[in-house]
């Protein structure tokens, strides 16, 4: 990954072209970051992969919070452009600087893949299973898809925001099935919730049938039922937001809407959602865009404003 001083000066000076250029790229501006802030981020993100890459080159393996990579395993370029024009057709970016290897974690029978980054550090990197170096399916699992999705997640790191990450990453799915309740489970915790309840139930069933007919197998159906609809309630609620702030930018954003969307925090996809109408909206982004040069930058590249893109926002 190379960004030159200028283009860093460039930022620090509030310079919104250079700004979207790097938005481009999927080094999106954090929620509420200064151009000084996103400068000084950048400079530590190329320095961390500059020593990853020193690591690799002199001992061939590099490790990080648990994360054990070799550079044999590394992605190669060709590999990695193939997401590029679903994460650009989507949300108009195309990631070409984060690095990605083929691990195959311990336990991970039904692993495909996944994005690690850490704070404050800046670093990200990302892994998917070793049966994608040569083969484009895995099980349920197509590679494109796959890297596109991990993508959509380092992208949005800046922007620390929780609630529909999953939904933006399963965009990229080309299942409609999977784009629709692909963001039910949002933390792996509420998988294994899922699962233990269900596990719960099995065993009951078995204690009943072998050993004691008296017990009582309505609370462990009420409890699946209770962690299943609670799932369901969640997500439902979640994507009706999520589609109520799509309708809204439409008129404002057209097509470009969910690249939009993308670059917004949870606060601001469900203040999307709520506003009345085009013009509400509007007036709202102007104030956002007024504070925050991610909001120039987002307005400069999908909004139509031609003066965006000329005017330094405030560095900060």
């Amino acid at each position: 990954m190379s960004i030159d001083a200028k283009t860093l000066a460039r930022l620090e000076q509030g310079d919104v072209t250079a700004l979207a250029e790097l938005d481009r790229r999927g080094l999106l501006l954090g929620a509420g970051e200064t151009c000084a802030d996103y400068a000084a981020r950048l400079r530590c993100l190329v320095g961390n992969l500059e020593s990853m890459d020193a690591e690799l080159a002199r001992t061939g393996r590099f490790e990080i919070e648990g994360v054990r990579v070799t550079a044999a395993a590394r992605i190669p370029a060709e590999l990695f452009r193939e997401a590029a024009p679903v994460t650009d057709s989507l949300f108009a970016f195309r990631i070409d600087w984060v690095p990605g290897f083929f691990v195959n974690p311990k336990l991970g029978w039904l692993f495909g893949g996944c994005a690690f980054w850490f704070y404050p550090d800046f670093f990200a990197l990302f892994i998917i299973r070793k049966a994608f170096e040569r083969r484009r399916r895995w099980l349920i699992y197509g590679r494109r898809e796959l890297l596109a999705h991990e993508l959509c997640h380092v992208a949005r790191v800046g922007l620390d925001s929780r609630l529909f990450e999953e939904t933006f990453a399963y965009q990229t799915a080309t299942s409609g099935f999977r784009r629709l309740i692909g963001g039910v489970f949002r933390v792996p915790a509420d998988s294994y919730l899922l699962l233990l309840v269900t596990l719960l139930l099995l065993v009951a069933q078995i204690v009943r049938v072998t050993a004691w007919n008296a017990l009582w197998i309505w609370p462990f159906w009420t409890a699946l039922g209770g962690v299943a609809g609670g799932l369901a309630v969640r997500h439902w609620w979640l994507q009706r937001a999520f589609g109520r702030a799509l309708q809204h930018l439409g008129p404002l954003a057209g097509d470009r809407a969910p690249a939009v969307l993308f670059r917004c925090t949870d606060a601001e996809i469900f203040e999307c959602a709520r506003c009345a109408g085009p013009d509400a909206l509007a007036a709202r982004i102007g104030e956002w865009a007024a504070s925050e040069p991610r909001w120039q930058t987002i307005r400069a590249r999908f909004l139509d404003d031609p003066g965006a893109a000329s005017a330094p926002v405030p560095p900060g």
